[in-house]
């Protein structure tokens, strides 16, 4: 009897609807982060999401550092770069005191 009991009250917690209304607080408006992206593909390193002056360095992911590319403006910057095909490499930008660090796969 009681394990009826006890089901019972288990079976009508599960079915209980229960509505949710946002609170007044709760902006309606989706805040979306635009995060810098780095690409490679057919021999050229692309970045998108920079602006303004910096530094590029490009390590091995054992840590190697491969190249440095000190440029006067990162919007939409590609350059030609030979990287081997397959290998995982890290990408660190420093603009203005900031370091963003990224990996790439060459293909």
């Amino acid at each position: 009897m009681f394990y009826r009991l006890f089901f019972l009250t288990l079976i009508s917690f599960c079915f209980t609807t229960v509505r949710a209304t946002p609170s007044p607080s709760f902006k309606s408006h989706v805040l979306v982060q635009n995060s810098p992206k780095a690409a490679y593909y057919e021999q050229q390193l692309h970045l998108i999401g920079f602006e303004g002056a910096g530094i590029i360095e490009v390590y091995s992911i054992i840590g190697n550092k491969i190249k440095e590319i000190k440029t006067q403006e990162l919007k939409n910057f590609k350059t030609y770069l030979r990287l081997e095909s397959g290998n995982m490499y890290i990408l660190r930008v420093t603009i203005s005191g900031k370091i963003h660090t990224l990996k790439i796969i060459a293909s």
